[in-house]
Order: C-alpha cells, then structure tokens, then sequence
C-alpha cells in the first residue's frame, strides 16, 4: 500500500495507545489474537506467512486522541485471495455507540487507498476485485461494550428493507472478558500476560500478575522481552510509580535475574513512597515534641516507630511474595524475626 495515507502523528500519544500499538505491532501477538479470540473457520485458510503490517493510519483526526488503528493485509486460498485485517484499538474507558458508523469510515479509506493505488488499467477490468476487509475492535474500558456490532442496526426500520441495507459485521474483542483459564492456551504468552495486565486495578494487582507470570515472561524472545519491558514501564507510571530508571539499569545481565529485578524494583519504589508518607507524619509529631522539649522521650518515640515501620513493610513485602531472606535484608530486620513473621502471615 502506498505511503500517501496519512501516517500516525508523534503528539499527544496516550500511553495506552503506545502500549497496545507495541504489543500488536508484534505479528505474533496478532496472530494469536485473531486465532485465539476471533476462531472463524476461515482464519485455517490464512497463510500466516504472507500477513505483513501496514504502516498506514486511516484515523480520522477527530479520533486522533481516543483510538489507534493497525492494518495487516495477507492472502488466503494459496495466495489467490487477498484480505486486510482492520485492528482499531478502542482507547476510550466508555463505549461509543457509533463504531459501526467509524469503522465504515476507516474501511471506506482503506478500500480507497487501495484503489488509488492499483494498476489504473486492472481495476478498469470486468474482474477487478476489491480485498475482503476484517474489522476488528480491541476494547480495554471498564464498562461492559453495550453498542451494536453491525452497521445495518443504526439505520432506522433496516429490518424491512432487507438486503438493500448497506452492512457489515466487525469483531469485539473485550479485554476484560478474559481471565486466566481463557488465555492459558493463547499461541503468543506475550498476548497471555498482556491480557492478564489490562485486568489490573491496583499497583498490587499489576505485581502480582508481574510475578504469576515471571517463568513465562523468561520465555519470551527479544522483542517480545521489549514489548513486555514498555508495558511495565508505562503500567508502573499510570500507577503512580518512578522505577523507569531502575528497570533500565537491569538491561544487560541474565533474563532471569533482569525479571526479578524489575519486581524487586517496583516493590521498592512502592516502599520509598510509603516511607515518604510515613516522615511527614513522624515530622509531625517531632515537632510537637520540640515545642514541649521532649528530646529523650521523642528519640525513644522515633526508634519505637522506627522498629515498628520495619516490621509492617516486612509484613507487607511477604505478602507480595519475597523471600524471607530479600525480606531481612531490605528492612534490617534479624532473620529469625522475619521467619516469625511469614509463619504469621
């Protein structure tokens, strides 16, 4: 296809769009969506090779902020038939009730590019043929998707005019539909652990799945590993989080400890939020001791709140899963205290 089509702009990038672009920018990732969530029969007549991605967007610019596109095109049939895969990465938390309205947009310019772009003399021919169109809408948002999925169904009264009522049918696949028993057998463990991130509420959900999947995770190739390292990195943002910096400087040693490092990283980020939490108050109440000039008294309160601050993040980074021993040395605390403390937990 040609490069005329107006190609993705750089600004105002939702972090969304840049995580669910990387992941299906990757060809097995995709192939896997359409095999795994999509299942119609023809996708067995779908040479694999031969799909390839586009590098064109057909988003008009009133969508520009709120929805991503990506096209593959390939050949099915020995390669005697041609079809294009319309993937639109829905990056609104609500659901538009004009979709089908959109996507016969975005067809409309794909088939047009396609058309500009033929042999001027074949597409004059009696055969000429345009390619089938799938569209596909991949739905990350909250709420359950309630709008139709065939465009016939926004034309008042269609059911009496039958077949003369232009038509299409386009494929939702709704993110939050799939828990961990439906992805377990996905063909990409990228897509599997993908899907399992955009059922995250919470910072402590996102590492929780980061360690459920941690053996898979080092199982993934090169830029699979990368695609995985961007999601992590734009998910710990949106929670709040600043490990970036600490995430890169794992880059370079072993895949297995690389992975555990990002846990242990994020897990200590959340702490020093904590702590920074826990000084504003302390200075508080240190300063209430200053006016009373309670020094002797205040330096035991500090050292009493001090132990006790140890104890509750030990409590905490067990819970999330760290080894007695990670435990003792990132708090200070004596071993034999922090086993006493996971049998308590």
């Amino acid at each position: 296809m040609s490069n005329q089509t107006e190609k993705p702009q750089k600004t105002n990038k939702n972090p969304h769009d840049t995580r669910l672009k990387e992941l299906f920018n990757n060809k097995g990732a995709f192939v896997s969506l359409i095999k795994d969530c999509v299942r119609a029969e023809w996708i067995d007549d779908l040479d694999i090779d031969s799909l390839k991605k586009s590098e064109n967007t057909f988003i008009l610019q009133d969508f520009r902020k709120k929805e991503a596109d990506i096209v593959y095109e390939g050949t099915i049939r020995n390669g005697s038939q041609k079809v294009f895969f319309y993937l639109l990465l829905e990056l609104q938390s609500s659901v538009d009730y004009r979709m089908p309205y959109r996507l016969m947009l975005y067809i409309v310019e794909l088939l047009r590019d396609y058309y500009n772009n033929a042999d001027p003399k074949a597409r004059r021919r009696k055969g000429f043929k345009f390619p089938v169109v799938v569209p596909l809408v991949f739905f990350s948002g909250k709420r359950r998707w309630t709008a139709v999925t065939s465009l016939r169904e926004m034309f008042d009264g269609y059911q009496q005019f039958g077949g003369a009522v232009l038509n299409f049918d386009y494929t939702l696949i709704d993110a939050k539909g799939y828990d961990r028993e439906s992805v377990k057998d996905f063909q990409s463990t990228l897509l599997k652990i993908m899907m399992m991130f955009e059922k995250a509420k919470s910072f402590d959900e996102f590492t929780d799945i980061m360690q459920e999947y941690e053996s898979d995770v080092k199982l993934l190739d090169e830029e699979e590993y990368r695609i995985y390292k961007v999601a992590v990195r734009i998910l710990n943002n949106l929670y709040g989080g600043d490990a970036s910096e600490a995430i890169e400087e794992t880059t370079g040693i072993t895949r297995e400890a690389e992975v555990s490092g990002m846990i242990t990283n994020l897990l200590a980020n959340e702490k020093k939020r904590m702590q920074t939490v826990k000084n504003e108050g302390r200075e508080e109440g240190r300063e209430e001791g200053r006016e009373e000039g309670r020094e002797v008294g205040r330096e035991e309160g500090r050292e009493e709140g001090r132990e006790v601050e140890r104890v509750e993040t030990a409590k905490r980074l067990l819970e999330m899963g760290l080894s007695v021993e990670q435990v003792a040395a990132g708090t200070q605390l004596p071993i034999e205290d922090v086993k006493e403390l996971k049998t308590g937990t």
